[in-house]
């Protein structure tokens, strides 16, 4: 019971979903960041579900995107937009590193800070417009999770780049071998997936994701010597949008899953 409580109290400080209350304090906060993925595979799983009841009924590829990139926002409270948003006018301001950290705090939104949500929102509706219903809703069901895989990983592998923060008791309660059972939850819902869409190209989403925010991560440790909360959400934006696109390409609306899968050797 402890390992569930302490998993829905991760999921409600990340999410809207109305689980355990809200961690009161840092305190409670330790310790709680191997239970991203799994609370990635939870919103995967919401969305995919969303998805299923939103195409047997739209014949709209505009409308049911638009449908569900909002649900998407709605249920993380847009607290990785915001890191993002946020990051993206530090990173991008060319000032010092001291005067980009101290933009980065600040609530109000710059142009960078817009132009960059922006152009993510727009990738993400445009991939997951062009995507076949099957292959959206197994896209939906991954990329969440390993997203936030990737998330955990910058965690342990970086330092935090402020005194304080409140991503620094993530940081210091996170160590790389908790990457492994944070993997447990994302590979099972790996595997259920290939095996419901009979299509091993799906497992190419995985890299297709990580990587790309690992390259990330890399790039904002360069620049800020550390990470940040803020930079954290940035991650795991960047990374889920890189598998959306992945997944657009992959699986194209001119070219569904079972066409794909034709192609496959054997």
């Amino acid at each position: 019971m402890k390992l569930l409580n302490r998993f829905l109290l991760a999921a409600s400080y990340v999410t809207t979903l109305p689980f355990l209350r809200k961690p009161e304090s840092e305190a409670e906060l330790f310790g709680l960041a191997k239970y991203l993925p799994a609370v990635g595979v939870l919103v995967g799983g919401i969305l995919s579900a969303l998805a299923f009841g939103i195409t047997s009924f739209s014949h709209s590829p505009l409308i049911t995107a638009a449908l569900i990139l909002s649900s998407w926002i709605l249920i993380t409270g847009a607290i990785h937009l915001d890191g993002l948003m946020d990051s993206a006018d530090g990173l991008f301001s060319h000032r010092s590193r001291e005067r980009m950290l101290e933009i980065m705090r600040d609530s109000r939104v710059g142009n960078y800070g817009v132009i960059a949500g922006v152009m993510l929102l727009l990738s993400k509706f445009s991939a997951l417009a062009s995507m076949d219903n099957k292959s959206m809703i197994l896209s939906l069901l991954l990329i969440p999770a390993w997203a936030r895989w990737t998330e955990v990983y910058t965690i342990a592998r970086y330092t935090y780049a402020r005194e304080e923060g409140m991503g620094k008791i993530w940081k210091i309660s996170t160590r790389s071998y908790q990457l492994i059972p944070s993997s447990i939850l994302p590979v099972i819902a790996t595997g259920c997936a290939v095996f419901y869409g009979q299509s091993p190209l799906l497992l190419l989403l995985l890299p297709a994701t990580i990587i790309p925010g690992a390259l990330l991560a890399f790039w904002i440790n360069a620049i800020l010597k550390g990470h940040t909360g803020d930079t954290y959400g940035a991650v795991v934006e960047f990374s889920e949008t890189s598998g959306l696109v992945a997944a657009a390409l992959f699986f194209s609306s001119a070219a569904t899953s079972l066409d794909v899968l034709r192609w496959w050797p054997g």
